[in-house]
């Protein structure tokens, strides 16, 4: 009796185990090729998004032409050559950065096994003849850089007469692609032997939660790519404690970082053209428009040709500092071009007039001191009153009309 038992279980678990493990490995590799699938895919995107969005926000905030002059990368007259921020999105994405000029790294965070930067060497060639002389995107995930394996993406680096003077690149080493890749293999393995019985209806649950989560971050990363960075990626992802609530997260950040590159002037920190343009509309649709002030810096050309550009942006960054605080919780800037700013105050007009005039004496009164050589520094204003108006080009216009009276008149003064 107890040898029949054991026969009839030696058969029945055959029976019951084999069709479990076989549909658990089946459902493992489905999910884990769904997973490369998706997985690559969304960094493929991420990394369209971060070459284009690296690309206007240079385009946006900076005019002028690239030019490579001793051994600085130029865009207009502004030295553009800093890894701060390439840094920045490869410590919150994994994501390496290069910039080429022509088929030379001139800027790159690719480090060897060593540490030693990748600056100095060229791109291969079949990159070289498709982005440079074609004028094309180059994508592949079988890339070699520094004897490293990447998945990379590279676009041309084009001045405004669409001359192709270099390449943009991004990509992301193989190496942690595998890492997660192997992770949740191994994860799928170890669950599925710990609990054969239950393997498939878990693992099949899991997949498809994992798949709906990488679709969702898919979907998000294709809206930021095309340039939607009011996109929304739900809590539910980011509140996953594994390796794709922490991809959920790093494109949420990434989305904030360059929502802040696209939206904000690299130098002052204050709204730039575009989005003060933006905000403005708004405004208008909501029927919120008040006071617009147009204001510049006093013979800011003389700080440049006497002290320097650096001098110069020292002082526009100085002078940002005072209009955000004097605009703080009643409206906001944006620097408007060069020296010139644009201040929006969501009050009447009295009271515009005279908080501009408090900024007008907090500029003034305060200390421009660079390098040890104090400046003199005033600033001349022009407030029209916006009440009303639903076109917000027109109350610009007016105050810049104002602008102009002041300067005309001996400056250092509020027009209104």
């Amino acid at each position: 009796m107890v040898e029949a038992n054991g026969g009839i279980r030696k058969k029945i678990l055959p029976i019951v185990i084999i069709p479990v493990v076989i549909l658990s490995c089946l459902s493992t590799m489905i999910g884990v090729t769904l997973f490369y699938g998706f997985y690559t895919q969304s960094i493929r995107s991420e990394l369209i998004s971060t070459t284009d969005t690296l690309i206007d926000c240079l385009n946006f905030a900076i005019s002028g032409d690239y030019r490579y002059e001793n051994g600085m990368l130029l865009k207009g007259d502004l030295n553009i050559t800093d890894s701060t921020m390439l840094l920045q999105i490869k410590k919150q994405s994994g994501i390496d950065i290069t910039f080429f000029w022509n088929d030379v790294r001139i800027m790159t965070t690719i480090e060897d096994r060593y540490g030693i930067s990748a600056v100095g060497t060229k791109a291969d060639s079949r990159v070289a003849d498709v982005v440079l002389k074609e004028g094309k995107s180059f994508s592949s995930k079988k890339l070699m850089i520094n004897d490293q394996k990447y998945i990379g993406y590279y676009v041309p680096l084009e001045n405004v007469g669409g001359e192709i003077v270099g390449m943009v690149f991004a990509g992301k080493q193989k190496d942690l692609v595998y890492q997660k890749i192997i992770e949740v293999v191994l994860w799928f393995a170890a669950f599925s032997v710990i609990t054969v019985a239950i393997s498939i209806f878990i693992t099949l649950k899991f997949t498809s939660s994992m798949i709906s989560d990488i679709d969702s971050i898919n979907r998000f990363l294709k809206a930021i790519s095309e340039g939607n960075l009011r996109a929304v990626l739900g809590n539910r992802i980011v509140n996953r404690n594994d390796e794709i609530g922490s991809i959920g997260v790093y494109a949420i950040k990434m989305r904030d970082n360059l929502q802040k590159l696209i939206e904000r002037d690299s130098l002052t920190s204050l709204y730039n053209r575009r989005s003060c343009h933006n905000m403005l509309q708004s405004m208008v649709q909501k029927a919120q428009m008040n006071c617009v002030v147009m204001c510049d810096i006093d013979f800011f050309k003389k700080v440049n040709d006497t002290y320097g550009h650096a001098a110069g942006d020292y002082v526009l960054r100085e002078v940002s500092a005072l209009i955000k605080k004097n605009v703080h919780g009643c409206g906001f800037a944006s620097r408007w071009g060069g020296e010139e700013f644009l201040l929006v105050y969501m009050l009447g007009f009295r009271d515009t007039v005279e908080k501009t005039k408090q900024l007008q004496q907090s500029i003034l009164e305060h200390e421009f001191v660079y390098e040890g050589t104090k400046m003199n520094i005033t600033m001349t204003f022009g407030v029209a009153d916006g009440t009303g108006d639903a076109h917000y080009e027109k109350v610009i216009q007016r105050a810049d009309e104002l602008l102009y009276v002041g300067k005309n008149n001996g400056r250092n003064q509020v027009v209104a």
